[in-house]
């Protein structure tokens, strides 16, 4: 049984030092294969694809386990091996790709669509600087067949810039307004019209949001109607991205995007991504840009009564570098207090191996010290951030973090263990 969040990798590691090309041997047994790759959303969006495929009726296979270099691809298809080598082959492979691991094992999977999500700064010492990714995934595009279908974000500068290394066709995804526009420079030439768009954006709050997609007349997966409406129960700018992108593959695997579209109502996002709990909500940060968009997505419905529980780890599945916190926009949390607030009392809990940087950041950003509790054990943290709470937890987690109250939250009772949602 996989466990969904265990990133479950131990026997594709093995696997691999047994035959170095299993994956190349396997892959090349499903009929279809899509990688997801950027700094934020693979997860997300993966899982938004899969749900629209199993809606169609496909079988699929992919990494969901939340491991997403070579060994977590290679524990997936080894794990489906019985279905991989049968005549009940999948109809569909979905590959979540670490943006480093993308250039080594996107070649091997011969992929028929490749997605770029965005490129934002996120564990430095391991990735190095946008540069340096963009440059990597670059070089490695070159060496795909050029029939392969590139879908990347239009917005994000960086990601734009890929066109320029691909010999097939790219086509580009965005949003009309509200975008995110990365931390790239923008063009001097304006970039041609989004080949998929997100236009007449509303967001709901917490609810969640709603938009019209459209597909460009070039495209020959254009609507039947101009203009397709979508219902998103996720709430944030970023999660608009996601799907946008989504129903992009979706319409390339010739996928009925008019009937899906309705399907979202029942759609449940991975662990810890808006994860919407008894008594509050679990969003996951993990780097500068990442974390402001929850910030820009809860500040607006924070009221005096609620409480934060931030959660800070620094273990090699978070980036053992936490400058990053000094990136995001913690600011805009207290803004929010001061304008709407004035008199309230906000509890803030820190935890985590590196609870006390969180603390020192949050000074700075203006928070009140009184009214911040360091509890480095997560589950103390967890319990005191609880105990007489009388309106909403936003509880904040990094990857590590995020997998510990997992367990926590099953042992208490509060929800079931999270590899049998």
């Amino acid at each position: 049984m996989s466990k969904i969040g265990g990133g479950s990798a131990a026997p594709g590691l093995y696997a691999l030092k047994i035959d170095p090309e299993i994956v190349t041997k396997l892959s090349k047994k499903i009929p279809t294969n899509i990688i997801i790759t950027g700094t934020n959303g693979k997860t997300t969006t993966a899982r938004m694809i899969a749900h629209f495929a199993k809606e169609s009726g496909l079988n699929i296979i992919r990494n969901h386990t939340g491991s997403n270099l070579e060994r977590g691809i290679a524990s997936a298809l080894i794990q489906n091996l019985p279905l991989v080598t049968s005549h009940l082959s999948p109809d569909l492979g979905i590959w979540e790709l670490d943006e480093a691991a993308f250039n080594s094992v996107a070649p091997k999977l011969n992929p028929d669509i490749v997605v770029f999500l965005n490129i934002f700064r996120d564990q430095l010492d391991r990735y190095g600087e946008v540069d340096n990714v963009l440059k990597r995934w670059a070089e490695t595009i070159k060496k795909l067949d050029p029939k392969t279908i590139i879908l990347v974000n239009g917005d994000d500068a960086n990601t734009a810039k890929l066109a320029q290394s691909f010999k097939g066709r790219i086509e580009t995804f965005g949003l009309e307004s509200n975008k995110i526009k990365g931390e790239g420079k923008e063009p001097k030439k304006p970039m041609n019209k989004l080949d998929f768009e997100a236009k007449n954006i509303k967001l709901k709050g917490l609810k969640g949001s709603s938009f019209d997609l459209t597909i460009s007349k070039a495209s020959r997966y254009a609507l039947n109607d101009k203009r397709q409406t979508i219902n998103l129960p996720l709430p944030g700018i970023y999660h608009i991205y996601d799907t946008v992108a989504a129903l992009a593959i979706a319409s390339h695997l010739s996928l009925p995007v008019n009937q899906l579209a309705s399907s979202l109502s029942t759609f449940q996002p991975a662990f810890g991504r808006v994860e919407k709990l008894a008594f509050g909500y679990i969003f996951l940060i993990k780097n500068p840009e990442g974390a402001t968009q929850v910030f820009k997505t809860i500040a607006p419905v924070m009221k005096a009564n609620d409480r934060i529980l931030l959660a800070l780890n620094d273990n090699l599945a978070d980036g053992t570098d936490v400058s990053w916190i000094w990136d995001a926009d913690f600011e805009r949390l207290t803004i929010n207090y001061k304008q709407s607030l004035p008199t309230g009392e906000r509890l803030t809990i820190c935890s985590g191996t590196r609870a006390n940087d969180l603390v020192v950041r949050l000074k700075y950003a203006g928070f009140n010290p009184k009214q911040i509790t360091v509890s480095p054990s997560l589950e103390n943290a967890m319990q005191e951030a609880r105990n007489g709470l009388k309106g909403t937890l936003y509880v904040l987690p990094t990857y590590t973090a995020m997998l510990e109250l997992q367990r926590i939250l099953a042992k208490q009772g509060l929800k079931e263990e999270y590899w049998n949602e």
